[in-house]
């Protein structure tokens, strides 16, 4: 059985620590602060009648709805259970042989090539560049032959953005040697201007994994899409398992999106906290974060703290406070965390717990 090691397990924790889930700070999963867009309850209270039909199989509102947020024709996008759907489905439609994978990164682009057995080479960025993705030789090495590269612009774990200019390259370079390009944008909501969702206009090797999940504040609603050239999104299509995004989920994202005043609210309050948030990281001896352009740091722990990332994230858990260890992804060893960004009052707990951790 597949190992799954990501964050949001509070249920899990609930039930192991004896803790009640409200008294929980999941710091684990990176989900907007201000939680879900207003009215978003009262539409799904009004519409729950739709859960009487089978939904829309081609979630025709909302696929109009993100064709209208994005300015972008419908015939390049596809809606799907979360973009980790897309994960697994572009593996088994495409059947890369060989793939690329720029890490750290998310474990789900390895297990869904896993499965149709692919074979999986890393390009790692390397802590002494902050993280940073060097283009150039990313290019160098896709000249070794890949049926499929990925990218997570901004970066997770490391929160690292590469500019829309410096993908573009890569995506040029995967072109000229056949290889298709996946460009996860989980994170891109909080830089919008650096996605390269346009670029689809003029490379057909392109496809642009999306997520509501983390801006939107509706994990549990499992809403993703893609944006990819049309001849691409239509072989995803015939290739899709049907029904996966429930009307429910359908009418809330299609509410979501119109939400002008919930978007720049989320921007704003991200940018401001994740200052503080770094800032007063950085205060506590031992701990270094890393710069980020997403909803999430990477903190380092420096060998002079007695506990690397595993200690550090069972004794927080034990406070009722949830972590990201880092260990599990490639080659990231057991001297990284990451935290989300929280409210501030939330954030003020987590670095009180830190220094009283730390300073045992």
């Amino acid at each position: 059985m597949m190992k799954r090691d990501h964050g949001g397990s509070i249920c899990e924790i609930s039930r192991r620590y004896g803790i009640d889930e409200d008294k929980i700070i999941d710091f684990s999963a990176n989900i907007n602060p201000l939680g879900y867009p207003q009215g978003l309850k009262e539409t799904i209270i009004e519409e729950f009648d739709a859960a009487l039909n089978y939904p829309d199989i081609d979630s025709f509102d909302l696929v109009s709805g993100l064709s209208e947020y994005h300015d972008i024709g419908r015939d390049y996008i596809l809606a799907g259970n979360g973009s980790t759907e897309f994960m697994y489905s572009i593996p088994s439609t495409f059947k890369p042989r060989k793939a690329l994978i720029v890490t750290p990164a998310f474990s789900e682009y390895e297990k869904g090539l896993s499965l149709i057995g692919t074979k999986v080479s890393c390009f790692k960025a390397e802590e002494k560049d902050n993280f940073s993705i060097d283009i150039d030789s990313v290019c160098v090495r896709l000249r070794d032959g890949f049926d499929i590269v990925y990218f997570c612009n901004p970066a997770n774990p490391t929160g690292v953005l590469t500019s829309k200019d410096e993908l573009c390259r890569a995506i040029a370079c995967a072109g000229k040697t056949g290889t298709l390009a996946v460009i996860d944008e989980a994170f891109i909501d909080f830089v919008e201007e650096e996605s390269v969702k346009k670029e689809i206009l003029r490379f057909h090797n392109l496809i642009v994994l999306r997520s509501m999940t983390k801006f939107f504040g509706i994990p549990g609603l499992r809403i993703g899409y893609v944006i990819a050239a049309p001849s691409c999104a239509a072989k995803m299509r015939e290739n899709k398992i049907p029904w996966t995004v429930n009307a429910l989920a359908q009418k809330a994202a299609v509410k979501a999106l119109v939400d002008g005043d919930y978007i720049r609210a989320t921007r704003q309050y991200i940018s401001t906290e994740r200052k503080y948030l770094k800032a007063a990281l950085n205060e506590i001896a031992g701990l270094s974060a890393f710069k980020s352009a997403a909803n999430f740091l990477l903190v380092r722990i420096y060998d002079r703290v007695g506990s690397n990332s595993t200690e550090l994230k069972d004794r927080l858990t034990r406070e009722g406070i949830l972590i990201r260890d880092c260990s599990t992804f490639d080659s990231m060893g057991d001297r990284y965390f990451r935290v989300a960004v929280k409210k501030h009052e939330q954030n003020v707990i987590l670095i009180e717990k830190l220094k009283e951790v730390i300073g045992r």
